[in-house]
């Protein structure tokens, strides 16, 4: 079931980057900011930062539909490396 899950937000957030009207590398920058801010939502705890203790409160779905915006993000380097 979770991975029907992560599959429809996958799919909403591809058909979201492929429709949107701005350029590419905006799309990229956003999402890469929108991702640090779901990162950063939680306060460092000991010796964790907030990235860690970010993590450590994510669900498994949260982690999967990051994961996958990272996959996404050096999809879109990778090609445009390949461009060069």
């Amino acid at each position: 079931m979770k991975y029907l899950y992560a599959n429809k937000k996958f799919t909403a957030a591809v058909t979201g980057m492929a429709t949107s009207p701005k350029n590419i590398q905006e799309r990229v920058r956003i999402k890469f900011s929108n991702m640090f801010q779901r990162l950063t939502t939680c306060e460092p705890i000991g010796d964790k930062g907030s990235i860690q203790a970010t993590i450590d409160q994510m669900s498994t779905d949260e982690a999967t539909e990051i994961a996958m915006d990272i996959v996404y993000m050096a999809d879109i380097v990778h090609s445009k490396l390949s461009d060069l």
